[in-house]
């Protein structure tokens, strides 16, 4: 829609002439894929400079559109009064606007937001607060990760230190109820430098270097030599390896 207001001077008609258009559109919003109603209203005139554009009030329209979507694109759609205040003062920094042979004298915008779009931001903003919480509880995990294996692994004896000491819900450490000494316990067990934990690491070793036949031969004497030491269940677990492989 575009009406027209004359200014009846001396200049040419078509400088002096401002004409208005109203048109509808659904700029979009920092919200992904959500978008506000918007009716714009456009107060423009023909350039004084070069020839009249006859496609004026096209040229006129887009370049009002443009503006309006390059601010909108920062607002959100839960917050339209915010939007339009923030509109109309960037509007009003950048008018008077010359483009395309029409300059731009004012713009006004009624912003609107349908119900499925605010509720879609709502959720949105939900797993967005969701997604958050939960990657602050990774990093909290990682946290205490790091302290048992820093603190407490690395030296055994901390850990016996630990259980003295006032529990501290930020460094985390063993739950609560856990028993002291068998975190002492296992701590000693699972320690790089325990005994079966070496023996373990040069076993697996020495299997993996093995040819497919010399491994099972070498599972079957180990089995053997636990059959003999009178520890039968564990050569059976050593053959249900062995056949596993």
């Amino acid at each position: 829609m575009m009406r027209r207001s004359t200014r009846r001077n001396h200049t040419s008609e078509s400088t002096s002439q401002t004409w208005t258009s109203v048109f509808q559109d659904r700029p979009g919003s920092r919200d992904a894929g959500l978008s506000f109603d918007a009716v714009i209203r456009v107060e423009w005139r023909h350039s004084a400079q070069g020839p009249t554009n006859p496609d004026a009030r096209h040229a006129a329209n887009r370049a009002a559109r443009l503006l309006v979507e390059k601010q909108l694109a920062g607002e959100s759609v839960l917050r339209v009064a915010a939007a339009e205040q923030e509109l109309a003062a960037a509007l009003r920094d950048r008018l008077p606007f010359a483009r395309g042979g029409v300059e731009l004298l004012n713009i006004s915008t009624t912003l609107r937001v349908d119900d499925g779009a605010a509720e879609g931001a709502r959720l949105m903003e939900r797993a967005r607060h969701e997604f958050e919480l939960d990657e602050m509880d990774r990093r909290q995990a990682r946290a205490r990760v790091e302290f048992l294996r820093n603190e407490l692994l690395a030296n055994p004896s901390a850990a016996r230190l630990y259980t003295l000491i006032q529990r501290s819900p930020r460094l985390g450490g063993p739950p609560e109820g856990s028993d002291p000494e068998e975190l002492v316990r296992q701590i000693h067990e699972w320690h790089p430098d325990s005994r079966w934990v070496l023996v373990a690491r040069t076993l697996h070793t020495f299997i993996n270097k093995l040819t497919e036949d010399n491994a099972r031969d070498f599972l079957k004497i180990l089995g053997s030599a636990m059959t003999t030491l009178g520890h039968r269940r564990l050569a059976e677990e050593v053959s249900a390896a062995e056949e596993a492989e």
